[in-house]
């Protein structure tokens, strides 16, 4: 485990002492490359962005990983480049082992992860995590728990991503062979028995703000086919999607593509965007609502807000990687109910009303898979 005078190094080095730290560099030559990031598109052209990061993403990557592949277009077959990037299960190895360099794991063939049966669940749902993202754990050691909770110890409030930072998180479903035309689609072999499975969910979370920009795509299988074969993962759409960069103003959920963004006669046309989230409330108070039909599926949706959600990721000095629970109560079917809005103060105090240390993770979920140190 890393001494204390080491934790408060890290610390140092990561700007947690400045709870508002100014990226006055960086924002000086804010980049508009999908690969980095775009502050004031993500704010005012919301949609517009989702959808330029999705098609972004999604483009065909080489085969050393990681990098798009130019010789090829959106739609044709292989590795996207969010799968090239590197997945939880590479980023946090047993024992809290440093994990190599991103060179060296665009190198390897990687990690991939499939659902244990017919479709995606929180336990096996995929993640992915950018190059920024990746080497600022790596490099403050973020993958090992008894790192974050020394820095919880050290009473350091946050930690703070670099922008341009950005996760991945995806969701399958397993699929019949003239399905392929519509799906990006993964096979694998079990027990000598070949299994397709079809992406069906895609979120993207990229830090081009502190809070955040959130967006998060469905194949329309899911409100028309998998809420009737699977419905007790998949309730269909019970929140209206939202896109203004597909849809007239007078129907925000007309659940169609965008021109211009070379989706069309590609798999990816059967994707839509459900909607994004910059903002905990609008800008008359109403708590703000963004949910992924699948990777929810089991929650109460109208309940569902990622920046709320995420904004519960803690580390305390010990205890849970999860401290604080990401639902209260259930609603009248008997579905989880999550966060909505701006979270209630007391989730962050003890019995006696006092202040628990949290050190914040910085609405980063997947550090909740970090790794006890081998003493």
């Amino acid at each position: 485990m890393k001494s204390i005078k080491e934790i408060v190094k890290i610390s140092t080095i990561l700007g947690l002492f400045v709870v508002n730290i100014a990226y006055a560099d960086e924002e000086s030559t804010l980049r508009t490359s999908t690969s980095g990031y775009n502050a004031d598109k993500a704010l005012n052209q919301s949609d517009h962005y989702a959808w330029q990061l999705f098609a972004h993403l999604n483009q065909p990557a080489t085969l050393n990983r990681c990098r798009p592949d130019r010789n090829k277009t959106l739609g044709d077959t292989g590795l996207t480049v969010w799968e090239t990037w590197q997945s939880r299960e590479e980023t946090f190895l047993q024992g809290a082992e440093k994990p190599p360099t991103w060179k060296k794991g665009c190198a390897n063939k990687g990690f991939y992860s499939f659902p244990e049966g017919n479709y995606s669940n929180f336990d096996d749902e995929a993640v992915r995590i950018n190059k920024k993202a990746y080497r600022f754990i790596r490099d403050n050691h973020l993958y090992s728990l008894d790192v974050q909770e020394g820095l919880a110890q050290s009473g350091i409030r946050d930690i703070d991503f670099p922008l341009g930072s950005k996760t991945v998180k995806a969701g399958w479903v397993k699929i019949d062979e003239d399905d392929k035309p519509s799906y990006h689609w993964m096979e694998i072999e079990r027990n000598g028995e070949l299994t397709i499975y079809g992406l069906s969910a895609l979120h993207i979370a990229s830090k081009d703000f502190p809070t955040w920009f959130w967006a998060t795509f469905e194949h329309i299988d899911n409100n028309t086919r998998w809420n009737y074969v699977y419905p007790e993962s998949f309730q269909g759409w019970i929140v209206p999607s939202n896109d203004s960069a597909a849809c007239p103003a007078s129907n925000l959920s007309c659940n169609t593509i965008p021109a211009g963004y070379g989706l069309e006669g590609t798999k990816w046309e059967n994707y839509r965007l459900r909607g994004t989230q910059t903002e905990i409330v609008d800008n008359r108070g109403t708590p703000t609502v963004l949910v992924n039909s699948h990777l929810e599926g089991v929650l109460d949706q109208p309940s569902m807000s990622c920046v709320t959600c995420h904004a519960l990721a803690v580390k305390g000095s010990n205890g849970p990687a999860m401290p604080i629970p990401i639902t209260h109560g259930v609603n009248n079917e008997g579905l989880p109910v999550g966060h909505i809005g701006a979270l209630n103060p007391e989730l962050f105090l003890d019995l006696n009303g006092n202040p628990i240390p949290y050190v914040g993770l910085d609405y980063v979920w997947t550090l909740r898979n970090a790794k006890r140190e081998n003493n």
